[in-house]
């Protein structure tokens, strides 16, 4: 069973199931899987999303940045914040443009819609290994 680790403005940590609800200032640190605290693997895919992002040096407001701004306000609504799934899917529209020079448009694409599809079932740090390795790999 996965749940999400909470913390109050206070401090105190509590956990919660997905979509479950909670107060707004309580912010998202982690996740449970089995009484097992995950929150290693997520520190792991923050470091990636770092350094793509780093690497993209994005100008202002990417595609993946405007689908974040509008899809927020629902995301809160439903208890989402702070995913990493989110994350990554909003770096991997923002890298398109890369991956279209490196690539052309119908490959990176494809590459592109076939890194979301999987987001929906797969680890973010093994996604964001691979999406990195599309950006800099040969």
């Amino acid at each position: 069973m996965t749940r999400i680790i909470l913390e109050r403005p206070d401090g105190t940590r509590y956990t919660i199931a997905p979509g479950e609800n909670h107060p707004g200032e309580d912010r998202a640190v982690g996740i449970e899987r089995n009484g097992v605290n995950v929150s290693e693997e997520e520190k792991a895919a923050q470091v990636m999303l770092a350094e793509i992002e780093k690497d993209l040096a994005l100008e202002g407001m990417g595609t993946g940045d405007w689908v974040k701004f509008f899809a927020k306000p629902v995301a809160l609504l439903l208890g989402k914040t702070n995913c990493m799934f989110c994350e990554f899917r909003r770096v991997c529209i923002n890298a398109v443009k890369r991956l279209r020079a490196k690539y052309g448009d119908t490959e990176a694409k494809r590459k592109v819609k076939d890194l979301i599809l999987r987001s929906f079932t797969e680890e973010p740090e093994v996604l964001f290994r691979e999406l990195r390795e599309l950006l800099h790999g040969a």
